[in-house]
């Protein structure tokens, strides 16, 4: 786990430096220049005189840029810098596998060719090795896991990606073939950014660590008001991009930037019988989870796992507890007697939303520890400000705040690896409670089909691939109709319009959770309108559905596969990835594991019928979502979980006018921040957090916390 930067002087330009024809003859050099951490070894060349001739400059610039972002990686710094200094690798590193010099970064191939800085963890690296020693005879340098990179890249080129199971983003050159690589796993949990500025190819890990290179954010006007930083690779900055989930770039000879997809979601042709029995569906779910568990749980440190009161985290903790009783794997580095620790938040009691009772209550059928952070309106408000740094990206509920002080607890507590949880609002929770925060397995709601609003989507055409469950055609039409009508009174109170401006598509062409894909009561200044026309987040979210999988959409795909498919490519990775996993997480030196988005579980999954993930109960005439995790679940968690039903909560009430909450927004949202933003119109938007704040209006409270 890491941070990386990298800067490729791309042709055409001047180089970083010359060198002459005996520094041109060596492969690279290396410097451990993160100031603190001098005296550690990287494996490679050492810095010293004799290396006058790499550019002073370069190494400066990355030294700085990875300084900025050292939370990601406190525990050593390392880089390597080309002969000719036109290209800079640059890495800080969390040290979770292969602690000693041996896992100290960039990677490099024994003659110096290749060379990688891999951010992220890569799970059954001990079987990759061994297969990679007797197909290549590759000799590693040391035990971490991100050195298969290396000998994966060697022995299969690009296609290497494909080999690579985890959380992940990385970046290669082999000055053999003048190739320079970067690519982001596949679902997007670890995030790599892009831009070209002055001639140089910028890559890292976040946004700030490109200032160093002389690289200035300037808003990305359109991306934010039509959300395309919400729905596809572009940012809130102007012309910086992230690499998409599954998706790869490449740079030829300093010169050709293009970009590859090695990975994507697939679902099954819908008018197709499904053949398995409901019994081989759970157990092939529940022997799939079981692995994506086991892999999480092995490294060199200690893991623990964040718990709530929901059943994704429960299951997660269960699961885990039964492979360390039956000596299925190690804990971390506390082997098979460690106590398994877990944490998670608890909020005040009054507010609605607390469900500290219920996870404590799982922690005691477990038989394991549980510390918790206590989070009230205060705490929220203290937080705030800092959260938001670390994310560099809106968000409109305060989930990430409570994500980010749990991360606080979880390094306190001396635990540098955990089973990933997410605090994480109801979206929409039975569509008009946005403010509504727990803590989850992340990427659970969206293989199992857990959000509210995708049972519009299950509803919209019968379940041919699974013929004999309950839901009749007569039951199935009512309650689509009355899931179209809570469609369209969301988005009207988001927007006061009663549906997207979409002339050439049909309603039934989009999922229902595009209706909301909006920023509420953010006003545009009148040039930004002039300037971009009509600008519609649906429109834009539709238009950046590739056109093959636009085709399958309307003639292959169930329409809940088709929506799963979409948040699975826009929020997922845009938002809760980013704000409710890993900026909040490595904000504290943390790194999270997502045993749901194991892409081996994903794929399982994405193959089965619409009606194991959402089933109809005759004798409740209730929808159930996440049908088949429950019943794969079952033995591992509480029959309080199993049975517990989704429910709306009630709006929180901790945000009381004059209270910290109000008190902050008021002071952020000014007129002097507001005017120099530039593109949000003040006289629309001066009354929004008075008024947020004196009727406790949800979606009003939602557009303050994204402005602020």
């Amino acid at each position: 786990m890491c941070g990386i930067t990298v800067a490729i002087k791309l042709a055409g330009r001047s180089a970083y430096c010359k060198t002459n024809a005996a520094a041109a003859a060596t492969n690279g050099l290396a410097a451990n220049n993160h100031p603190k951490k001098r005296k550690l070894s990287n494996g490679l060349v050492s810095d010293s005189d004799s290396h006058a001739h790499v550019n002073a400059n370069l190494k400066c610039q990355l030294a700085s840029s990875l300084d900025a972002i050292n939370h990601r990686g406190p525990d050593s710094h390392g880089t390597w810098i080309s002969p000719d200094g036109n290209i800079g690798l640059g890495s800080c590193r969390l040290a979770i596998n292969g602690l000693g010099p041996g896992g100290q970064q960039p990677f490099s191939n024994s003659d110096g060719s290749i060379h990688a800085v891999v951010n992220g963890e890569l799970y059954e690296h001990q079987r990759i090795r061994y297969e990679m020693t007797k197909l290549s005879g590759y000799i590693f340098q040391g035990t971490s896991d991100s050195e298969i990179v290396v000998a994966l890249y060697e022995y299969y080129g690009v296609a290497f990606l494909s080999y690579l199971r985890g959380e992940f983003a990385l970046s290669i050159y082999d000055s053999n073939k003048q190739l320079f690589l970067a690519a982001r796993d596949r679902s997007g949990i670890k995030p790599l950014f892009w831009t070209v500025h002055d001639g140089t190819l910028l890559l890292a890990s976040e946004v700030k660590a490109l200032l160093h290179f002389g690289w200035q954010p300037t808003w990305d006007v359109r991306s934010i008001i039509d959300t395309g930083w919400l729905t596809e690779e572009r940012t809130i900055f102007k012309g910086l991009r992230k690499i998409r989930p599954g998706h790869y770039l490449t740079c030829l000879s300093l010169d050709h930037i293009s970009e590859g997809q090695y990975w994507d979601h697939d679902y099954p042709d819908k008018n197709i019988l499904e053949t398995r029995t409901e019994e081989e569906m759970i157990e092939g779910v529940r022997e799939k989870m079981l692995d994506a568990v086991r892999v999480r749980l092995q490294a060199d440190v200690p893991v623990g796992i964040h718990l709530s009161g929901g059943i994704d985290s429960a299951v997660m903790a269960g699961m885990a507890k039964h492979l360390l009783s039956h000596g299925h794997v190690k804990l971390g580095s506390g082997g098979d007697n460690h106590q398994l620790r877990c944490l998670g938040i608890a909020f005040d009691k009054g507010s609605g939303y607390d469900e500290s009772v219920v996870a404590q209550n799982t922690a005691d059928f477990l038989g394991v520890d549980f510390q918790i952070a206590h989070m009230n309106e205060a705490e929220l408000a203290a937080n705030f400000e800092e959260a938001v740094w670390f994310d560099e990206q809106p968000h409109f509920e305060l989930g990430f705040v409570g994500k980010h002080v749990l991360s606080k607890l979880t390094r306190d507590s001396g635990l540098k690896t955990v089973i990933s949880g997410k605090l994480k609002s109801r979206l929409f929770g039975r569509w008009m409670h946005p403010l509504i925060l727990h803590c989850q397995g992340q990427g659970s709601d969206e293989i199992f089909g857990g959000y509210d609003v995708y049972l519009r989507d299950y509803l919209l055409e019968r379940d041919a691939a699974w013929p004999n469950n309950d839901l009749d055609e007569f039951t199935r039409l009512q309650k689509w109709q009355a899931s179209e009508k809570l469609v369209t009174r969301a988005f009207a109170t988001w927007t006061g319009r009663n549906r997207p401006d979409l002339p050439y598509h049909s309603s039934k062409d989009i999922p229902a959770f595009a209706y909301a894909m909006t920023i509420p009561h953010l006003v545009p200044s009148p040039w930004a309108s002039q300037q971009f026309g009509t600008l519609s987040p649906q429109v834009n979210m539709i238009e950046n559905i590739d056109v093959r999988i636009r085709g399958l959409m309307l003639t292959k795909w169930h329409p809940l596969h088709s929506a799963q498919y979409v948040w699975n490519k826009t929020a997922l990775p845009n938002m809760l990835l980013t704000n409710l996993s890993d900026r909040t997480e490595m904000s504290h030196s943390v790194e999270g594991r997502v045993p749901f988005l194991d892409h081996h579980l994903i794929e399982y999954v994405n193959a089965l019928p619409p009606s194991m993930k959402v089933r109809y109960d005759p004798e409740t005439g209730e929808l159930t979502e996440k049908w088949i995790l429950r019943q794969a679940s079952r033995p591992f968690i509480t029959e309080e979980l199993y049975t517990r039903k989704k429910h709306p909560y009630s709006a929180p009430s901790a945000y009381p006018l004059g209270g910290p909450m109000h008190a902050l927004m008021s002071r952020l949202i000014s007129q002097e921040n507001i005017e120099q933003l530039g593109f949000i119109d003040w006289e629309k938007t001066k009354d929004v957090v008075q008024t947020a704040f004196e009727s406790q209006d949800q979606v009003k409270l939602r557009s303050v916390f994204g402005i602020a």
